[in-house]
């Protein structure tokens, strides 16, 4: 008897989970990077997806047919996937979503929404990268020669740019966390660039470059910054611990590194500065240059805090 009620069970599972497994995967759109904006009262969304049941054998191909691009409107975010589906003719499952691209028009509309969207009925991954772009259908748009997929190539250009000390990385958790705690949140920005020859398939080498970053604060985007902007912020806010300075001493320009820069607020809202100084290639620099030198880092920070201060003053 025990055998035959563990045979039944033990055919019944293999007949549901073969069940679930060909109908999911076949019914579902996996999308690998979203882009979202704001405009006119609606929400427009582009997404790059492979579906499971494109024509590639050989798996996720950025130039082949299972890689596309799919659109979608609505007056709420969800009705604007939900636009994409009735289009693609399948599910679309988000939580193997690698980016999120933020557009421009969230600097009037609130992303809150979305965030709370993504989190709670899509179960997008809280590790998903967020970035934003004033128009972002530039990188769902953009066809990158390098990565498996589309995605790929924006994903590795915010991490190793963060690495670098140039870019700032934000991740899911981040936004939900700081919006909770009414923190800002620094974002890397990509804007249009033509200096891609090799890395898209743009002939004229139009390609997407890091340039710069941007504040997330109470569900909308402020302050835009540009590159050394960026570099002073990321030391204010503690994302990272090294800029390069260019600064001028006896009628010439110097440039070196700072390194295990270290920024402590103090209680009289002041700031106290140190840090670690070398030339580019490595040697010591030498004593004359040095205030010269934390003079130009003291001048970034505290236009950093200016630019932050301003993110925040009409919200």
């Amino acid at each position: 008897m025990k055998r035959l009620i563990l045979a039944a069970v033990t055919a019944l599972g293999a007949i549901l989970l073969t069940g679930c497994a060909a109908t999911e995967l076949g019914d579902r759109a996996i999308i690998q990077a979203a882009a979202v904006d704001w405009d006119n009262g609606e929400y427009n969304v582009s997404a790059l997806l492979f579906s499971s049941g494109g024509s590639s054998s050989e798996g996720i191909d950025a130039s082949g047919e299972n890689v596309i691009k799919v659109s979608g409107n609505g007056k709420t975010f969800a009705q604007a996937v939900d636009d994409i589906s009735l289009n693609d003719g399948k599910e679309i499952y988000m939580s193997e979503n690698k980016l999120l691209i933020i557009g421009g028009g969230f600097a009037q509309a609130d992303l809150t929404p979305v965030l709370e969207t993504l989190t709670r009925d899509m179960r997008c991954s809280l590790n998903m990268l967020v970035c934003c772009t004033e128009d972002p259908e530039l990188l769902t748009d953009m066809h990158f020669t390098e990565g498996i997929t589309s995605a790929d190539k924006p994903v590795s250009m915010i991490e190793n740019a963060y690495r670098a000390g140039s870019s700032p990385r934000a991740y899911l958790i981040d936004l939900l966390n700081d919006a909770a705690a009414g923190r800002s949140t620094l974002i890397p920005m990509f804007q249009r660039a033509w200096n891609g020859y090799g890395t898209t398939t743009d002939e004229e080498g139009e390609t997407a470059a890091l340039s710069g970053s941007r504040y997330l604060y109470c569900g909308r985007l402020t302050q835009q910054l540009d590159s050394a902007e960026t570099a002073g912020a990321m030391l204010l806010e503690g994302l990272s611990d090294r800029a390069l300075l260019t600064f001028e001493h006896g009628g010439r320009e110097h440039s070196c590194e700072a390194y295990s820069v270290r920024v402590k607020h103090l209680d009289t809202g002041e700031i106290s500065l140190s840090a670690k100084l070398r030339r580019r290639n490595g040697e010591t620099l030498p004593e004359e240059l040095k205030t010269a030198a934390m003079g130009e880092l003291d001048r970034m920070i505290r236009i950093a805090l200016e630019v932050r201060q301003a993110a925040t003053a009409d919200y």
